[in-house]
C-alpha cells in the first residue's frame, strides 16, 4: 500500500525523490573518498572504521530513498490517470537513466570497498559476516514488511465484505418494506373494490 507521504512527493514531482537518491549517492561518494585516504594512508579498518560507518549509512539511505521512487512513480502515474497536475513530471526514459546511473556506481562502490576489506584491512571474514547479517536483518524486515501488507489487505477485504454486507442487509430492508407496501396496496385496493362492489349492490336493493 502506497503510503500518504509517497503520494505525497509523487504529486510533488518524482525528481524531487531522485534529489533525495543523488543526495545519499554523493554523501556515499564522500564517504568512499574518506575510505581510499585511509587505505592509501596505511590505515587499518579500526582506524578507518568512521567512513566505513558513514559509507553504509549513506548507502542505507540510498537504499530507502531507492525504494521509495519506486513507489512514487508509481503514484506519479495514477496521479496523472485521475487527471491530477504533477510538476516536473519525469518520464520512463528519464527515470531509467537516472536509475541506471546511480545503481551503477553504487554498486561498484560495494565491489571496491569488498576488495578494501580482503586485501587492505584483510578482513575478508568480516565481510562475509556482515553480509550475512545484513542478509537477515534484510530478510527479516521483507518479511515482516509482507506480513504488514497481508495484515493490511486482509484488513481492507474485510472492511469491503462488512460494507457490502450492509449494502445488502440494506437492499433487503427497502425490498421488504416495498413488498409490504405493495401488499398493503393491493390489499387496500381489493378492501375499496369489495366495498364499492358492496355499496353498488345495496344501491341496486
Amino acid at each position: 500500500m502506497i503510503d500518504p507521504v509517497t503520494i505525497g512527493l509523487a504529486i510533488q514531482g518524482v525528481k524531487l525523490v531522485v534529489q533525495g537518491i543523488k543526495s545519499a549517492a554523493d554523501e556515499a561518494k564522500e564517504a568512499f573518498d574518506s575510505i581510499n585516504e585511509c587505505v592509501e594512508s596505511g590505515k587499518t579498518l579500526a582506524e578507518s572504521i568512521s567512513p566505513v560507518k558513514k559509507f553504509f549509512a549513506s548507502a542505507g539511505k540510498y537504499e530507502t530513498n531507492r525504494a521509495q521512487l519506486e513507489e512514487a512513480k508509481v503514484a506519479q502515474e495514477e496521479a496523472i490517470e485521475r487527471g491530477e497536475t504533477v510538476a516536473d513530471h519525469m518520464s520512463d526514459a528519464e527515470y531509467v537513466m537516472e536509475l541506471m546511473a546511480i545503481d551503477r556506481q553504487i554498486k561498484q562502490y560495494y565491489e571496491d570497498i569488498k576488495h578494501i576489506f580482503i586485501y587492505h584491512f584483510q578482513e575478508a571474514g568480516m565481510w562475509e559476516e556482515f553480509w550475512q547479517r545484513m542478509g537477515k536483518l534484510r530478510a527479516d524486515r521483507e518479511a515482516k514488511a509482507e506480513a504488514k501488507r497481508r495484515a493490511e489487505t486482509e484488513k481492507r477485504l474485510q472492511e469491503k465484505a462488512a460494507a457490502m454486507k450492509k449494502i445488502r442487509e440494506r437492499a433487503k430492508r427497502i425490498e421488504s418494506i416495498q413488498l409490504f407496501a405493495t401488499v398493503v396496496i393491493i390489499v387496500a385496493l381489493i378492501l375499496g373494490f369489495s366495498y364499492g362492489m358492496f355499496w353498488l349492490i345495496q344501491q341496486g336493493g
